[in-house]
């Protein structure tokens, strides 16, 4: 842990180890070439012994940074595990699962981060519970050393992340935040059955190979060979896919079909280069010169090679984020939006997939142009042979057989579930009402109907089952997930139960008036990706959450106008490898590549992507948040919860409308309490109190 280790330390260390072992070869050859002790191989020896003797020290050197870097947490590819099973976990949590660390602390349990996170996590938490800065809300300190502890354990994985997502069920009513009761709560409600019931869908297409067979059928059939083809298609697959399937499911499901198309490529290259030096017949100097100018030519299409698939991978994992915006199931942090009470009744799966779809759209051709034009555009290569993924689809025709009903009828339940959710809010939810106008019906009940119609159909490939049964799904279901969203969820209760979402909210409320919209939402949207990059998206969503709302409450506007920009910039996370699930696969999985990826591969082409992104994206939340949710209008009446602001009959104009009643954000004073209005005016609050009693 002494050592600090530039990135392009840990490709550097790994060319190294491959370009000695391959020197090591000709050199032992040449000294052997000679009988014992005769003058030539004593000559050779001689010769070899000082550069070998360099070449060890250098890899003594390479492995000592290569240690300290994953000590560090810098990771690597060759860290990763490459079995699907374990690198699905890792994708996640990938300093749990690095293979090749050193873990020196708590008797090699830890990296020296998991054991900074520990103590810093523990140090925040005992110094804001003990000096408890915030006076006016005494239970937000206790709120906060919860928040920041968990946030400590999940940036620096001292434990998995699905048992810091259990950290708020003990703590929380220990320090009298708030109870038991209503903390569980946060752990099942009607966001964790829509996510069983999309995970089921998805998990049916998995267990039939729906979207392996689609993938394939599209490489081989629509004839796609020249690199821009085929990372439109891998990009565009990897999109659609994400947005109906957990993304990191579809990136261990496209990015081998990737690195089998490069090996193929490289191959190709190299036969080619054979069967052109085998044609030469020259003098030995032109043949020196021609096979000197021939390697010169193969290390250039090689180049070229590994190029194209750095591209490919980083386009699939790029896809595999930006896909997730486009539906309300597709990113963990959107799940947080739908489950918070102050903003639960206005966000829907199909809502969502309006408004979300236009800004996953223009972030993926982004993301292509930005890999087009660093990889594609001065690339060698002009056609690929797709022997590899003919070989695949043998193999997968081999493996699960032709095309099969039950395939076509999990496709078309996926599809009945999509469209189910589109019309719920303008056809069922309508329809089915109290005789009081009550809404009964959400996305979770007309998720629901897809996933039983998968156990009642028969199945014609495993006669007396069912197209789905109980077994298949409870081996593939990743309940860790649920916890995530639940200790989420949990975080964002604790804010509001304890007061600590007003007291973080009065701070940037203040500012809000000041900054024109669109600039505002520019901001949250680079504030939040960055953080992202940082942090994972799924604590920096839960925390931002509750303070933005409350925000938007003390300072009268819209609560719809910061949310959703917040949401769209938890997808922006393109810089880092650990960054993003799909980020982690590609990285495992290229060690099979000539040359792995690396962190600046990920930095140099995540880094202008990454600004497009939030300009385009914000704008873009600027236009599709009023277009779908009125969200730059006059503060609602639904946002105003009673607790923060109040509902008065005062008419005027508020941000260019005119309204009969308008909010009133409440204010503690010592003469009494007051309330401010959207334009600054404070009003006495005892008026309406009592006229509110009158009325009841």
């Amino acid at each position: 842990s002494q050592y600090t280790v530039p990135s392009s330390a840990l490709g550097q260390a790994a060319a190294m180890t491959s370009s000695s072992s391959q020197a090591a070869a000709p050199a032992e050859a040449a000294v052997g070439s000679g009988a014992p002790g005769s003058a030539p191989a004593v000559a050779a020896a001689a010769t070899t012994e000082g550069p070998e003797k360099q070449r060890a020290s250098s890899l003594i050197r390479a492995g000592s940074l290569t240690k300290a870097a994953s000590t560090l947490g810098l990771q690597r590819a060759s860290t990763l595990p490459t079995e699907p099973s374990e690198l699905e976990h890792a994708a996640t949590m990938p300093i749990l699962f690095d293979k090749e660390t050193v873990r020196p602390c708590c008797c090699g349990l830890w990296k020296a981060q998991q054991l900074i996170g520990f103590v810093l996590g523990i140090g925040a938490a005992a110094l804001l519970v003990g000096c408890r800065p915030e006076r006016n809300y005494p239970d937000a300190n206790s709120m906060l050393a919860v928040a920041g502890l968990c946030a400590s354990f999940w940036v620096f994985e001292v434990v998995p992340l699905y048992i810091t997502a259990l950290l708020p069920m003990l703590l929380l009513p220990l320090l009298e935040v708030t109870s038991s009761e209503i903390v569980a709560k946060a752990y099942w409600n009607w966001v964790s059955l829509l996510v069983v019931d999309i995970l089921i869908v998805s998990t049916a297409l998995e267990r039939l190979g729906v979207a392996r067979r689609l993938t394939l059928k599209v490489l081989l059939r629509s004839g796609l060979r020249r690199p821009w083809e085929l990372l439109a298609c891998f990009m565009a697959l990897s999109w659609l896919l994400s947005a109906l399937v957990n993304s990191v499911a579809i990136a261990l499901l496209l990015t081998p079909f990737a690195v089998g198309l490069m090996q193929g490529a490289e191959e190709q290259v190299r036969n080619e280069h054979a069967d052109a030096s085998g044609d030469l017949e020259a003098s030995d100097s032109q043949a020196s010169t021609a096979d000197s100018e021939n390697r010169t030519a193969l290390d250039r299409r090689l180049a070229s090679v590994q190029r194209l698939a750095d591209c490919l991978l980083l386009g699939i994992a790029y896809g595999a984020s930006a896909g997730g915006l486009a539906t309300l199931t597709g990113s963990v942090p959107h799940d947080f939006l739908a489950g918070a009470p102050l903003t639960a009744g206005q966000v829907s799966w199909g809502k969502w997939l309006v408004f979300g779809a236009p800004t996953a759209v223009v972030t993926g051709l982004l993301a292509f142009g930005a890999l087009w034009l660093r990889y594609i555009r001065a690339s060698e290569l002009r056609a690929l042979d797709t022997q590899a993924l003919e070989s695949e689809y043998a193999a997968m025709v081999t493996d699960i057989g032709p095309c099969s009903r039950d395939e076509v009828a999990v496709a078309l339940i996926q599809l009945l579930q999509v469209i189910l959710l589109v019309i719920r809010p303008f056809v069922i939810t309508p329809a089915v009402t109290t005789e009081y106008g009550d809404q009964l019906v959400n996305d979770a009940t007309v998720a629901t109907i897809p996933v039983v119609l998968l156990f009642l159909i028969p199945s014609t490939v495993r006669p007396g089952q069912a197209l789905l049964t109980w077994p298949d799904f409870q081996r593939r279901f990743d309940f860790g997930l649920l916890l995530l969203i639940g200790g989420a969820l949990a975080i964002s209760s604790g804010f509001v139960q304890s007061g600590l979402n007003v007291a973080l909210g009065g701070a940037i409320s203040q500012a809000i008036p000041a900054v024109p919209p669109l600039v505002l939402d520019i901001i949250i949207v680079v504030a939040v990706a960055l953080c992202s990059q940082i942090f994972s998206s799924i604590g920096t969503a839960a925390s931002m959450l509750p303070v933005l709302e409350s925000a938007a409450q003390m300072a009268v506007v819209n609560p719809m106008s910061l949310v959703l920009p917040a949401m769209i910039g938890t997808s922006f996370a393109f810089l880092l490898p650990t960054a993003t699930p799909p980020n982690v696969v590609v990285l495992a999985m290229s060690q099979d590549l000539m040359r792995p990826l690396r962190v600046r591969d990920f930095f140099l082409n995540g880094l202008p992507l990454t600004i497009l992104a939030c300009v385009a994206g914000a704008a873009l939340a600027h236009i599709m948040g009023a277009v779908v949710f009125d969200a730059y209008a006059p503060f609602p009446e639904w946002a105003c919860d009673g607790v923060v602001c109040m509902w008065v009959p005062i008419s005027g104009d508020v941000g260019g409308t005119w309204v009969d009643s308008q909010a009133c954000a409440l204010i503690d004073a010592s003469n009494g309490t007051l309330c401010k209005l959207w334009n600054g005016t404070r009003l006495d609050t005892a008026p309406f109190l009592n006229a509110a009693w009158t009325a009841d």
